[in-house]
């Protein structure tokens, strides 16, 4: 109980600390309910601007606001410009077909909240995204099922699909899809479990059958950049399914119930990648990531290239030993550059990092000996 009051409070600090002035609660009657939903306004907004949206659902017994706070995912939007919202469900849960929880159209609440959000603000129709958090997955998933129309893409962090709902999934076209999953995830099991959820390899199997992917997959060894989190993660990508669509799903070995990234410890959370981040750049066409991400490699390559320390804290060593560096570039993880330099016409260079947040970067070297990007971490 005590842990429970401290997360509370914790919770309400940060939200206090937050830009109030972008965060607008609404409401309208659904089905002869008041429905509740947060909206996150970028600062880059400007009237009649067509921008994408993304849903953010909460886990069962949860809220919007925690969901808000947890996920982090407001810094994301006020970077790369688009809206977030954090929809609440009736009775803290949302309807995914368990015997628990709640019984409520939350579809049509969905379907709704779209129309209101398009007459309102003027949203990009075509760029509708929903992800979540655990029962907030499962939903996610059973929006991508029932509302395949309009949602575009889907993810889900811990969540996964009811054995009485798997059968039942058939949407009209193949749709993207991202699963975030930890193998010691103590509620959702990883295995699955009797009348709660299917298995998360049952899971993947299913939307493979239903997107038309082959079978084979690239794994990719996310670099294991915090190496105090205690757990690693794989990146698994399905590509060549129907319509170009992917499957990206992160594996997180000994990962927990939790969203990796958070600065809130509620469990074994990976901190290696960024959910919030990740989410959206899957959401944003920035997959597949082969040449962002290390593989099982050491840092040092042929070209022989060393990045250093990382994590960091204020500053960053690039050298190359057999050859100049011709072009470097810093990279956040939304992708944006941060610096970019030609001609150094040295193998050595000290880049300061001070005043960057924290969170992941992409260093880009250009060497006549080849290329090569290395991923590093601000602590």
């Amino acid at each position: 109980m005590t842990r429970f009051y401290y997360f509370y409070f914790f919770l309400i600090l940060l939200l206090t600390s937050s830009v109030q002035a972008q965060v607008v609660d609404k409401s309208f009657i659904w089905d002869g309910l008041e429905r509740s939903y947060r909206v996150v306004i970028p600062p880059g907004y400007e009237e009649g601007e067509a921008l994408p949206l993304v849903f953010n659902f909460h886990g069962f017994t949860s809220n919007s606001i925690q969901q808000q706070i947890y996920s982090g995912m407001d810094q994301v939007a006020d970077t790369a410009n688009f809206f977030v919202v954090y929809p609440q469900g009736v009775g803290d849960a949302w309807n995914v077909g368990w015997v628990f929880g709640s019984n409520e159209d939350d579809v049509g609440f969905t379907n709704a909240m779209i129309d209101t959000l398009h007459a309102t603000y003027g949203i990009n129709l075509d760029k509708v995204y929903a992800c979540g958090m655990s029962n907030g997955g499962f939903f996610s998933y059973r929006l991508a099922c029932e509302l395949n129309d309009r949602i575009a893409k889907v993810a889900s962090v811990t969540g996964s699909i009811a054995p009485s709902q798997i059968g039942l999934c058939m949407p009209e076209n193949p749709i993207p899809i991202m699963q975030i999953h930890g193998t010691a995830d103590p509620v959702v099991n990883y295995e699955g479990g009797a009348g709660v959820s299917v298995g998360i390899e049952e899971l993947l199997d299913t939307w493979i059958d239903i997107n038309g992917c082959p079978l084979e997959a690239d794994t990719i060894f996310v670099p294991d950049i915090n190496t105090s989190d205690l757990c690693t993660a794989q990146l698994i990508q399905y590509t060549g399914c129907d319509d170009n669509v992917l499957i990206a799903f992160y594996k997180i070995i000994n990962g927990g119930h939790t969203w990796p990234g958070s600065l809130i410890n509620i469990g074994v959370t990976n901190q290696d990648f960024n959910a919030s981040a990740e989410i959206w750049n899957f959401f944003n066409d920035r997959y597949p990531i082969d040449q962002l991400v290390n593989t099982e490699e050491p840092i040092l390559n042929q070209m022989s290239l060393e990045v250093y320390p990382n994590p960091f804290l204020d500053y960053l060593m690039i050298h190359s030993n057999n050859t100049r560096i011709n072009e470097l570039r810093v990279v956040n993880a939304l992708g944006q550059t941060l610096f970019f330099q030609k001609a150094l016409n040295n193998n050595t260079f000290r880049l300061d990092g001070i005043n960057w947040p924290a969170g992941f970067y992409f260093i880009q070297v250009r060497t006549s000996a080849g290329n090569q990007t290395i991923k590093i971490y601000k602590q």
